[in-house]
């Protein structure tokens, strides 16, 4: 291989992380969209699920945690010192196993979308506005990481799937998470993959 490859299906979701990154560290790989798991690529899949990160040495990797968190390791983007770092795995992990899943049980109607704006706005949206504010960047230093990357993409997130959550978080409500998501979308390679991503039928 002479390029990185990722492959997921044509959907946002946790394919976006590693998207986003690759795109925003202008890394030229190979978005790979897949409309269907099937033999031409299951026995890659250790667990049977998308996504998967080929590199160009032939490494796999599944899991789109592990696959942000090895791509930042070889690109220097998971902060500079050990209290850096561990910033970073608590909020890319709070991203994944409290915000997202939960805006994932409320599209499919497990949650009650009330939830929202009770729990998740001001637990996780508001406290990333205030560190912003604050310290400028999400696990301190002085620069951007894996974490302020996370925050961004399910921050864009929320509102596409959850267009009322959109209304109750965007038009300057929270202007360090605008400034946020405005640094990342003038970033040339995220903003030649928002150009360019597919819109599919099914918004998640």
């Amino acid at each position: 291989m002479t390029k990185p490859q990722l492959s997921y299906f044509k959907a946002r979701a946790l394919g976006q992380f590693p998207r986003v990154l690759l795109s925003y560290l202008s890394i030229d790989y190979d978005n790979n969209y897949i409309d269907k798991i099937d033999e031409s690529i299951i026995d890659d899949l250790k667990y049977g699920q998308l996504p998967l990160f080929k590199d160009t040495n032939g490494f796999k990797l599944v899991q789109s945690m592990a696959i942000t968190k090895y791509i930042s390791e070889k690109y220097n983007f998971l902060g500079k010192t050990p209290e850096e770092r561990a910033l970073v795995d608590e909020t890319i992990s709070a991203v994944h196993i409290d915000v997202f899943t939960f805006i994932i049980r409320v599209f499919r109607g497990v949650e009650e979308k009330e939830k929202i704006q009770e729990l998740i706005i001001p637990r996780f949206f508001a406290k990333w506005n205030q560190i912003l504010g604050e310290k400028k960047y999400i696990a301190g230093g002085d620069s951007y990481t894996l974490a302020d990357l996370y925050v961004y993409v399910v921050y864009e997130y929320i509102g596409y799937v959850l267009p009322f959550a959109g209304d109750l978080l965007y038009g300057g409500k929270f202007p360090h998470l605008d400034s946020l998501k405005e640094h990342f979308e003038s970033n040339k390679g995220v903003a030649e993959y928002l150009k360019n991503r597919p819109v599919t039928e099914r918004k998640i």
